[in-house]
């Protein structure tokens, strides 16, 4: 109870007063500010908009708020300057939810632009997941919604508005979902980005000699702050295909804790955390690996096999769910055990490419190289 009415005083009154005081100030029409959400830098999310708005005169500031590994005290002392900068700048861009953002009505001459973290519509999230057990309660959701400002939600395809609509409770606000892409696809288009990938993938080092790269990237199980890795990849049945290929593990950010690989198993499987970006992997991967995860629409862009380990498929259903059927929806083979995914790396050859290439064409039909500068020009109203 003492924690609900703390949190009421916080959005409704703290936040609030703070943002109508700075209102008094005039906007400052080149402000323009990314907030990064949990990450201690800038993410992934921002990086081409951020190089691309810096090359103009615009003053660009980015605020850290650190949800995830913050108390409570130390978030509103980061949150407060964030909403005095909001207060007059132009432009915000976000890529996560956060209730700060529906705390107050934006002034005239500000807009909010969500971004958001991944490409399509795959496992539910907000209102979607409403009184569920992943979900919140819908009338705290009602109550502390951050989605009531956005100007603009980014998403990569006409196919997947619906779904954002319904999870940011917007469906009363035709227009402001716009499959006009996302940002960070377009370095999937770039020469020069794909020959760094493979650069780094050399500096790696990892005794790759001329085996396949296999790019495991699942998601995590449980909650944000308690996230897990998934815990069924059996590394003694896929040591079979030591001599055919390597095996990557890419956790999801959420996930702190380490893997302990055998030291029997490390000449064919290592686990990556900083050493590459998920972006050199799918684009160094030959053949990618997934369950519930959204790098199924980034690496569909590349056109390469997709494998779906979704050993814990009925629990996901009950406790999450999908936007579409699982089943038909994927495009690739499902299996769900590691005896199941060895025999079909082992027959990668009978992939089905037309499945794969309607996918991508239907779900990321606005991620085509020139994402930013799109976002940009609609956000800024700026030539790029």
């Amino acid at each position: 109870m003492i924690r609900r009415i703390c949190k009421w005083v916080i959005f409704k009154w703290l936040y609030p007063v703070v943002y109508y005081i700075g209102c008094f100030r005039r906007v400052h029409t080149d402000r323009i500010i990314f907030v990064e959400n949990h990450a201690e830098q800038l993410s992934d999310n921002f990086l081409l908009l951020f190089d691309m708005v810096r090359q103009k005169d615009y003053d660009v500031r980015i605020h850290y708020l650190r949800v995830a590994s913050s108390g409570w005290g130390s978030i509103i002392l980061r949150t407060i300057p964030l909403i005095w900068d909001m207060a007059v700048a132009h432009c915000i861009f976000i890529s996560e939810s956060n209730s700060v953002f529906g705390a107050f009505h934006l002034r005239k001459g500000t807009k909010l632009i969500q971004i958001w973290h991944a490409c399509g519509a795959f496992k539910k999230w907000g209102y979607s997941v409403a009184d569920k057990s992943f979900g919140d309660d819908k009338k705290e959701l009602d109550t502390f919604s951050g989605h009531r400002n956005y100007s603009l939600v980014s998403v990569s395809g006409q196919a997947v508005c619906w779904a954002y609509e319904e999870a940011f409770g917007l469906q009363d606000n035709p227009g402001v979902v716009r499959p006009l892409g996302v940002s960070r696809t377009d370095v999937y288009f770039s020469k020069a980005r794909r020959e760094a990938a493979f650069k780094s993938l050399e500096q790696f080092g990892f005794p790759i000699k001329g085996r396949k790269i296999v790019l495991y990237a699942p998601t995590f199980r449980g909650d944000i702050e308690h996230a897990k890795a998934p815990d069924q990849l059996a590394l003694q049945i896929f040591d079979q295909l030591r001599e055919q290929c390597v095996l990557f593990i890419k956790n999801h950010p959420f996930v702190k804790e380490r893997m302990v690989i055998p030291e029997q198993y490390q000449d064919f499987c290592v686990e990556i955390t900083d050493e590459l970006s998920i972006e050199d992997l799918l684009i160094t991967a030959d053949i990618c690996v997934t369950d519930y995860s959204s790098v199924v629409f980034e690496y569909s862009l590349l056109q390469k096999p997709i494998l779906f380990f979704a050993y814990d498929l009925e629990e996901y259903y009950d406790e999450r769910g999908f936007y579409y059927p699982y089943e038909s929806f994927v495009p690739g083979p499902i299996v769900k055990t590691t005896e199941e995914l060895t025999g079909a790396l082992s027959h990668i050859e009978q992939f089905d490419w037309s499945r794969l290439s309607d996918f991508c064409k239907q779900y990321m039909s606005g991620c085509d190289g020139h994402s930013t500068k799109r976002i940009l020009e609609y956000a800024l109203e700026d030539a790029f």
